[in-house]
């Protein structure tokens, strides 16, 4: 892989890895059992402020691309984009003490993600069909979570989504240069 894409994409894969060194250094956090979300609950102090920083940073930064890098890009791929940044922003801005309105934004996020993804069906090529085919194994994956409560929390489903959506916009935005989108 080129080192543009991965340049392109560092301050999100910061976020992911800061996510993870968050979580890992939270003991009671348990990637089996919580949802990454459990950690921006107001109650968990500084941990909540620093879960919810993050999220609504990251959101903001992929709306930043949605409107700048991404340009290039299909309108339907920039309006996703732009969907998955602002709910992705909303999730720190309301987290879990809100109830059903955290669900709702992280619902929208989520679905942005598969759809962003599966979206690449239009695509005629391999690599389409491969991340089209991607957001679809996101979406059983989520199924099993909501369906048959497999697994027990929703942070293995959205690790999931996470990195096929990250490995997804380094592709997206590495082709961005060369004028393929």
């Amino acid at each position: 892989m080129e080192a543009r894409p991965l340049i392109l994409v560092s301050p999100f894969i910061a976020s992911l890895l800061s996510l993870l060194l968050l979580a890992l250094c939270t003991p009671w956090f348990n990637i089996w059992e919580n949802a990454f979300s459990d950690l921006g609950r107001i109650e968990k102090g500084l941990t909540a402020v620093v879960f919810n920083g993050l999220v609504s940073t990251t959101g903001a930064i992929l709306l930043v691309y949605a409107t700048s890098v991404a340009r290039p890009l299909a309108a339907p791929y920039r309006a996703l984009l732009v969907l998955g940044g602002y709910s992705l922003t909303m999730i720190g801005v309301y987290p879990e003490d809100y109830g059903r309105l955290h669900f709702y934004v992280s619902l929208a996020f989520f679905l942005a993600s598969i759809a962003y993804m599966v979206v690449h069906a239009m695509e005629t090529s391999v690599e389409g069909a491969v991340i089209a085919a991607l957001g679809l194994v996101n979406l059983g994956v989520w199924t099993a979570h909501f369906t048959f409560n497999f697994p027990p929390g929703a942070a293995v489903p959205e690790l999931v989504s996470l990195v096929s959506m990250l490995a997804t916009l380094a592709r997206d935005l590495g082709k961005t240069d060369s004028g393929q989108s």
